[in-house]
Parts: C-alpha cells; structure tokens; sequence
C-alpha cells in the first residue's frame, strides 16, 4: 500500500468543515492505509490564532492523533534547505517535501502549485 503524507491545508479544511476535507480524513482513519504528517505541519496548525483557544488546539491535537507524526531530523532539515534553495518554496513546504522524500510517500495537498515543482516527490489533490 502506498504511503501517504497530509499537507497542513488538508487539516486545515477539516478543522473548518469543508465536507470533502472532514470526509476525505474520515475514509483514511477506516482504510488501512499508512498516513503520516510533518511535526511542521502540526507546528503550522497549533501556531495559528485559533488554537488560543485551548479547546480548538486539543481538537486539533485530538486529528492528528489519528495519523503518524514524523519528526524533523538532521537529513530531513538538510534536504528541506536543498529544496528551498533550489526550487523557491516556503521552508514549510520544503520540510514537508523533505519528510515525503525521506518517507518515500506521496503528498496530499491542494497546494499542486508549489509541490509539484519539487522533482523529487509526487503530490496529487485528494478531492
């Protein structure tokens, strides 16, 4: 079975009840597929001004428990910087392109624009 990594803007569509986000996430935790997530993404998440509220950031928490977190490493951090510099990405973007790679996954996002410019990985929309 393919290896999928969420982008941050997947989440965040579920958190605001875009139905094919919420709905896209619920047929991922039924399936046996193995789903992964950046530790940047939940940065990314839990640094918005939502999570002041205590309870969004433990909903929030609460989704990505559901999923695989994967740490930043060293390699992952040196490949991100690669791909930053060589492709014009945000260093979100490139962490989270760094993880797929090192993952050997495949990204969902709605974000093809900056993610398909990265040779190294494949992204594709999940709805």
């Amino acid at each position: 079975m393919e290896k999928i990594l969420l982008d941050s803007d997947i989440f965040i569509d579920a958190l605001r009840y875009f139905e094919p986000a919420t709905k896209f996430l619920k047929s991922l935790t039924e399936s046996n597929a193995p789903v992964f997530f950046s530790a940047v993404t939940e940065a990314e998440l839990i640094s918005g001004q939502a999570c002041a509220d205590l309870a969004i950031k433990l909903k929030t928490l609460d989704m990505l428990s559901l999923f695989a977190k994967i740490p930043v490493t060293n390699k992952t951090a040196i490949t991100a910087g690669d791909f930053r510099r060589t492709y014009g990405v945000t260093l979100q973007d490139s962490f989270i392109a760094a993880t797929a790679f090192h993952l050997g996954a495949e990204v969902l996002t709605r974000n093809l624009q900056d993610f398909s410019k990265i040779k190294e990985i494949s992204a594709r929309r999940p709805y």
